[in-house]
């Protein structure tokens, strides 16, 4: 019994050494657990610095302060990035935190659907010291095409769609753009909650944007435009006001009717949103 209170003291010892021994801790978390493929995959990153002064993170010379390690399910090798990230200095004061987001998307090839893991590592001032942080995992997916449109673009045949993809337990909307030929996805963004009230309303300006309008409760619509690069241009909830809900073209130009934009009430008193089927979705 005498040697068991022993081994368990000893074990005690060494986990208190470990944690007095750890300058810094990094905790990571993905802003969704479920990305559409081509979307900007952001990450936030947690930093807390458990030292008596501040530990300030920087780049130099081919090597990031901070890095991931990356790797796509069924795949031993992790992904080789791209590039090397170039993130801006960060200055963490003696017992106290700093929170980062990072975008994974122009490090790494995430062209593929399935499930990724990915860990964070940063590099000490004095160039030798990392720390890394918890395992986490998110998905990618293609989703359900809704409206598909093929254009001709600096000599390229793409694939302007409109995608559903259930995230967080909700349905939502998102574009996406594709070679037509090799299928390569060229980006990708959110466009909104829906509710499958109206079937949303998709339109193809002149100058190849894409408009969506849907609708994400009874009494509120997204509308959202996206560029022929998957860039996400405009977005706007907007509140019902009478009459049918649309998008038309009037004077070369797309616009929605039945609706009117919606502002946030300035304070409680001017009408606050009382139920949660009258709350407009966040971007």
């Amino acid at each position: 019994m005498k040697n068991i209170i022993t081994i368990v003291l000893a074990v005690f010892c060494l986990l208190l050494a470990g944690q007095a021994a750890a300058q810094v801790e990094v905790r990571i978390q993905p802003v969704r657990k479920e990305f559409l493929v081509g979307e900007n995959v952001a990450l936030q990153v947690k930093i807390e610095n458990f030292t008596d002064r501040t530990v300030s993170f920087v780049n130099t010379t081919g090597r990031s302060w901070l890095h991931f390690t990356v790797t796509r399910g069924g795949e031993p090798q992790p992904i080789s990035p791209n590039t090397i990230p170039n993130f801006p200095r960060l200055d963490v004061p003696a017992g106290s935190s700093r929170t980062v987001t990072a975008n994974l998307r122009p490090y790494y090839n995430l062209g593929r659907d399935g499930t990724y893991k990915v860990v964070a590592t940063v590099r000490m001032p004095d160039m030798q010291t990392t720390y890394s942080s918890n395992r986490a995992s998110f998905l990618l997916a293609n989703g359900g095409t809704v409206r598909n449109f093929t254009v001709q673009s600096r000599g390229e045949r793409l694939n302007m769609s409109v995608r559903l993809l259930r995230v967080g337990g909700k349905d939502c909307l998102f574009g996406q753009v594709t070679n037509a030929d090799n299928h390569v996805v060229l980006g990708a963004c959110y466009m909104g909650q829906f509710l499958n009230f109206m079937q949303p309303r998709v339109v193809l300006d002149s100058a190849q944007n894409m408009h969506v309008l849907c609708q994400s409760t009874p009494q509120y619509f997204c509308y959202s435009i996206m560029d022929n690069r998957g860039n996400r241009r405009h977005y706007k909830v907007m509140k019902r006001t009478g009459g049918p809900v649309d998008l038309v073209s009037s004077a070369g130009a797309i616009r929605a009717i039945g609706l009117t934009p919606f502002e946030r009430p300035k304070n409680p008193a001017e009408g606050p949103i009382r139920s949660t089927s009258d709350r407009p979705n966040r971007d």
